[in-house]
């Protein structure tokens, strides 16, 4: 005899599970589950807690260096954009390593040993870690340090460059 197998159905309702109500500055933007709904509004309420705290930061150091304050949200974003991880670039690569670094486990010491192996130098990582264009030498070896293509690695560093 074959059993019936039913599949679930994609829409549920349950009227037992409680949800609480989620309001930003007084206007209803959702309901969740109380344990959740706890967790997202305080995670959201951090987040506005830093802004804040990123332009108070910005206001002062306009102010301590005598500059021109309608320039604050200027400085607020240029803080932002350096805050966020580079996507293209070669600190992109850069923190494609320290990310590499934490899957194999090591301490920065070793992983400098580690890439030096492959003849990338702490010099070079430094450069990459700053910014700096890398010779074309490195690509191979940075992209079997990282267990990528070498024209993946290209991809990252002049990804940047296409996009604008």
């Amino acid at each position: 005899m074959i059993k019936d197998i039913r599949e679930p159905d994609s829409w549920e309702f349950n009227p037992d599970r409680p949800h609480v109500p989620i309001l930003h500055n007084g206007q209803l933007v959702g309901y969740c589950q109380p344990f959740y709904a706890r967790e997202i509004v305080e995670s959201l309420n951090e987040q506005e807690t830093l802004r804040k705290a990123l332009r108070i930061a910005c206001s002062d150091l306009i102010r301590k260096l005598g500059g021109d304050r309608s320039k604050l949200d200027d400085l607020v974003q240029k803080y932002r954009t350096k805050a966020q991880r580079p996507k293209f670039g070669p600190r992109a690569i850069a923190a494609m390593l320290i990310d590499r670094q934490k899957d194999l486990r090591v301490s920065p010491q070793e992983f400098v040993k580690f890439c030096d192996t492959y003849k990338v130098s702490p010099q070079q990582l430094r450069m990459l870690a700053e910014g700096k264009e890398i010779d074309r030498k490195y690509i191979e070896p940075l992209a079997r340090i990282l267990g990528i293509t070498p024209a993946e690695v290209m991809d990252v560093l002049q990804g940047d460059r296409e996009k604008n």
